[in-house]
């Protein structure tokens, strides 16, 4: 049985947020753990503090420091009297203890240097913020993100078989193994078809953003290239590209 989870969505919908962010209040007995508190919004604040009902805050979690993810953070704990837990002060496997409940900090970067997933052993559930989302797939993009990074934190998650995942954005996923897996190989595929796209002919990242992405608006563009170029960089450390003066080629 997962603990009681009740989720806050902060209004910042947009082509990246989906809906909006996800903040988690995760029921710990006489206390509760707030994950995410999300981006520093008034509104979102109220809403938090509502849905609490009058509960103690034990601690406050963030996953990565996004702005649609940490801003609110001190300004929301700061009232509570609620300390504020993330990367690089809470490290790896390091278990923070809130009312009846263990969360383990799993460092899982990728999407993020500083990226977190909580998780609740007993229940199977992890807290995924920005590695794993409850819809589409994940932004990981040049020069902050990296893919191989984030192909092993999915293989981390992988091996711990966990039964529900909670996002940080869109909604909770129960077939935690087969979005893994779906996670993994869509990321796969994309990097298969960057490097195609190249044996096929050199080019810049600009030039080999329009092949394999296609027609886009002006801001996808840009996000895409990003995301084409954390490949590249993947590629290149493997030895499958070599770049000559940014333009990228097939290695021999």
């Amino acid at each position: 049985m997962t603990a009681w989870v009740t989720r806050v969505v902060a209004p910042n919908p947009g082509p990246y947020t989906g809906p909006g962010t996800n903040t988690w209040i995760v029921d710990a007995g006489p206390v509760v753990a707030v994950i995410d508190p999300g981006p520093d919004d008034d509104a979102h604040l109220e809403s938090i503090n509502r849905r609490l009902g009058g509960r103690t805050v034990g601690v406050v979690l963030v996953t990565h420091g996004h702005p649609d993810h940490l801003p609110l953070a001190q300004r929301f704990a700061a009232p509570h009297r609620a300390s504020v837990r993330r990367y690089p002060e809470l490290g790896d496997n390091e278990v923070v203890r809130v009312g009846s409940l263990n969360l383990t900090a799993l460092y899982t970067p990728g999407h993020s240097a500083d990226h977190l997933s909580f998780l609740i052993p007993e229940d199977g559930a992890v807290f995924t913020g920005d590695l794993i989302l409850g819809q589409g797939s994940s932004m990981v993009t040049y020069p902050e993100g990296d893919v191989a990074n984030y192909l092993r934190s999915l293989d981390r998650l992988a091996a711990l078989r966990p039964r529900i995942l909670f996002p940080g954005h869109w909604d909770s996923v129960s077939d935690a193994m087969g979005k893994i897996e779906e996670y993994r190989r869509h990321r796969l595929e994309r990097e298969a078809q960057v490097l195609a796209e190249i044996r096929r002919g050199h080019g810049t990242a600009p030039e080999l953003t329009r092949r394999v992405y296609g027609e886009l608006d002006d801001k996808l563009l840009v996000a895409a290239e990003m995301t084409l170029r954390a490949h590249l960089r993947k590629l290149v450390d493997d030895g499958a590209v070599r770049e000559r003066r940014e333009v990228y080629e097939a290695a021999p």
